[in-house]
């Protein structure tokens, strides 16, 4: 998966971090696949899940000037098929819907949405909304179901760094690396094994843009009622054709 240029919210994975914190150990530490498995089965069970969180996109333009922005998002999961994502960006405000085969994008800024036919469970249709639109829910792939296979079985590095804290939470901190792709995720050390931050770092680009996602709040199993997934358009929002 290459990132796009431009504030826009990619999925993806992994790092190599410049460490003395066990990098000369496996490739694949066992003790850090011992906490993402833990991790990923109790995102994968949840019967629903509400999240809140602060995020951080890097762009780079002119392959010379890297640029930071930033936003609040609220994210709503609902498997096998459905999912809410409310965007507030410096330069850009969206909600997206993704419900049973039919996803809607509304551009606040500009007052249009437009829908499409994107059939089959959430991590089938995370990809297809990437690789045919360009459009993704910002670690939306750490809830599609397939989280591991992306993360770790086509990892080249997975690494425990040690312990950290987020927000007062006293975390793991795991690292790992693809082709051109590295990640960071820490994941709550004490209680359920709750994502707490995660950062992707692009190096097939310049400068090495990164995409930060803190998570602020985080509701599991919560009652999302039918009409969360449904787009409440304003009366003169205009319709319009997906651009591919």
């Amino acid at each position: 998966m290459k990132r796009l240029k431009g504030p826009v919210l990619i999925t993806a994975v992994l790092l190599a971090v410049s460490s003395s914190a066990g990098f000369a150990q496996s490739d694949l530490q066992p003790e850090a696949i011992e906490v993402l498995e833990a991790a990923y089965d109790y995102a994968h069970q949840l019967q629903s899940l509400r999240i809140r969180a602060d995020f951080s996109d890097e762009s780079v333009f002119g392959d010379a000037h890297k640029l930071q922005f930033g936003g609040t998002l609220e994210l709503g999961i609902s498997p096998p098929s459905r999912l809410y994502a409310l965007v507030r960006g410096d330069y850009r405000n969206r909600r997206m819907y993704l419900k049973d085969g039919t996803f809607t994008v509304f551009d606040e800024d500009v007052n249009v949405y437009a829908t499409a036919k994107i059939p089959g469970p959430l991590n089938e249709a995370l990809q297809t909304l990437q690789a045919e639109y360009g459009l993704s829910a910002p670690g939306g792939e750490l809830f599609g179901g397939k989280a591991y296979e992306l993360m770790v079985e086509r990892a080249s590095k997975v690494l425990l760094v040690g312990m950290a804290n987020i927000g007062g939470v006293d975390c793991h901190h795991i690292a790992g690396t693809l082709d051109d792709l590295d990640w960071q995720l820490w994941i709550r050390a004490e209680g359920d094994p709750q994502f707490c931050k995660y950062v992707l770092t692009d190096r097939s680009i310049p400068l090495a843009p990164q995409f930060s996602i803190t998570f602020t709040g985080w509701e599991a199993n919560v009652k999302l009622p039918d009409s969360q997934f449904d787009l409440k358009a304003p009366a003169d929002a205009e319709r319009i054709e997906f651009v591919r």
